[in-house]
């Protein structure tokens, strides 16, 4: 009986794979070509058939060239998402391997928003941007490389303090020039060919060699600074409520200071303010009538770039918020350690810090945010300086407008073209980097371009923001991907920056906007608003940053926290 089940069994199975058989019979095979076995082998080893270097995975096209972006900011993240995909082969090159959506780090630091909701990863699973997490280090304009240091183990900016990362710098172009060995956490040096260089790193923020602000402030200028300040904020509370804190220590833990009266510090100081008296003090009642926030500024008023009516509404609503602002303050040093206490002032996160103006002499802190201004990295500051051998291919034009000839080795020394005041890279109305020579001779590179923060135009320069970046790298991506040679770029209008306005949060659902104006209208529309105040405009500056997050993924994700922050309250839990 087991014998014949299993015999119909057999018998039944063979009789449905004829079946099979009989249903595939009727369609040819596929055939494979020889050449397509030769791409997919190509392919998976990561070889091509002509025996040159292979390209990095996810380029479109081995013809294609190769445009090599420095930095993931707005200029450069960008840049790599408007760039043809089947003529260009944008690799970006970056410490971070994430964008960070800037107008909405204040709530990220304050605990309103998380900090992967404001982030987009430069590596996409839709896009062809190939990217390699590395610090630029040193260009060649004439054999078309770039030297970058890998910063993977380090993790650029967010791993490690300010302080710690600035020293990094400087140990490397220390070692650069002759100094002290490489250290474990030095990367290994990279060389990248290029075809296009596009420089968008970026910049620094300015402290205008102020004694100890390097190494003690706190900045806002990337999501790890919004994490320090976010964990500084609650533990300095945590430390005023513990038994044995005196009440003068913990006036002092509750004093929150903010250096820079810009559209950066009057929204982080309105956000702190709104989180201290929405959430914080329902949770520490004992501790409410000894929390102060104060705004320090060397300018006569604050948002000094927004109209006059407008700086006034913003400073009488701080005010009116408790926010203490201080104009016409210079800050002259920042150390640890109480008021007028004996050094030395070594650093200890369990007490407060100790700021000292030139009007009112020291005061006790609980943190200092830095949000003055930008100054130059390193990268442009030293490796874009001199240029060791002159870049005759790379070389478009003179300033008359006729061909570049390689000039004597001993007639003149070349260099980046850069702005005296602000060392940042000059370029022209096509955003070409430019070159010049210690007897007056300047050329403009038709290969090499700069956006962003650092750069300046030579002509009508926009504002160092992020909508002028954002601009810049929309403007380039249209100039390139229309343009099949170097010498059509001229032809191409020349970069126009659009001012759409400007807007700020100044504390309880207030904000203020700017409208966009040309300098030829101000005296002809002078009987129109200047701008829009208030509740409606908090509206409009919810609604604009909303729709400016790049995926629609943290799109919800941000309209779910701001509604959840609204019902349930903001997270203060420290981790």
């Amino acid at each position: 009986m087991q014998h014949l089940l299993l015999s119909a069994r057999k018998r039944g199975y063979q009789m449905g794979l004829g079946r099979l058989n009989f249903r595939y019979a009727s369609r040819p095979p596929t055939q494979v070509r020889p050449t397509q076995q030769v791409r997919r082998f190509a392919t998976l080893t990561g070889n091509s058939t002509g025996g040159s270097p292979a390209r990095p995975t996810g380029n479109p096209s081995t013809t294609a060239e190769r445009v090599v972006i420095l930095g993931s900011g707005w200029g450069g993240y960008t840049l790599s998402r408007k760039l043809s995909a089947i003529k260009f082969s944008p690799t970006v090159i970056s410490p971070r391997s994430y964008f960070v959506f800037t107008p909405l780090l204040t709530d990220a630091a304050i605990g309103s928003l998380d900090f992967s909701e404001i982030v987009e990863p430069v590596r996409d699973r839709y896009t062809k941007v190939h990217f390699i997490q590395a610090a630029a280090r040193a260009v060649d304009f004439n054999k078309k490389t770039v030297t970058c240091e890998a910063s993977v183990v380090r993790s650029g900016v967010t791993e490690t303090t300010r302080v710690k990362q600035h020293q990094h710098e400087k140990q490397y172009w220390q070692r650069s020039k002759g100094g002290a060995d490489r250290q474990w956490e030095s990367g290994e040096t990279i060389m990248i060919p290029y075809d296009k260089l596009v420089v968008a790193v970026g910049c620094v923020s300015k402290t205008f060699n102020t004694p100890g602000v390097r190494e003690n402030a706190l900045f806002l200028k990337d999501v790890g600074d919004a994490r320090r300040v976010k964990r500084r904020i609650r533990e300095c509370f945590e430390l005023a409520v513990l038994p044995n804190t005196d009440p003068q220590m913990q006036r002092y833990l509750l004093h929150f200071a903010i250096v820079g009266a810009g559209p950066t510090g009057i929204e982080l100081a309105a956000s702190l303010c709104d989180f201290i008296h929405e959430d914080l003090v329902k949770v520490y009642p004992q501790l409410k009538e000894m929390i102060r926030i104060t705004l320090f500024d060397v300018a006569p008023t604050v948002l000094s770039t927004f109209d006059e009516s407008l700086s006034k509404y913003a400073m009488d609503t701080m005010e009116r918020e408790g926010v203490d602002v201080k104009t016409d303050h210079h800050i002259e040093s920042l150390r640890w350690g109480e008021p007028n206490s004996p050094g030395p002032h070594e650093m200890d996160p369990k007490r407060c810090l100790t700021i000292k103006t030139k009007e009112d002499g020291e005061e006790g802190i609980a943190m200092c945010v830095w949000a003055t201004g930008n100054e130059m990295n390193e990268f442009v500051h030293d490796a874009l300086g001199k240029v060791e051998a002159f870049p005759t291919s790379s070389v478009l034009e003179r300033m008359d407008h006729t061909p570049a000839e390689l000039p004597p080795q001993s007639a003149a020394t070349w260099s980046v073209r850069k702005a005296e005041k602000t060392g940042a890279l000059l370029v022209d109305d096509h955003l070409r980097v430019r070159l010049q020579s210690n007897d007056g001779q300047t050329v403009t590179l038709k290969d090499v371009f700069a956006i962003g923060d650092n750069c300046m135009l030579e002509k009508n320069s926009p504002p160092a923001t992020a909508q002028s970046a954002n601009q810049e790298a929309i403007w380039l991506a249209k100039c390139l991907n229309a343009n099949d040679s170097d010498t059509g770029l001229s032809r191409y209008p020349a970069f126009s920056f659009r001012n759409l306005g400007m807007i700020a949060y100044v504390g309880h659902s207030r904000a203020l906007m700017q409208f966009p104006q040309s300098s030829q209208d101000k005296g002809k529309a002078s009987h129109l608003p200047q701008g829009l105040t208030g509740y409606a405009a908090w509206l409009v500056w919810k609604g604009a940053y909303l729709s400016m997050s790049i995926s629609w993924r943290n799109r919800l994700r941000i309209l779910y926290s701001w509604i959840s922050n609204r019902v349930f309250g903001r997270d203060i839990s420290r981790y």
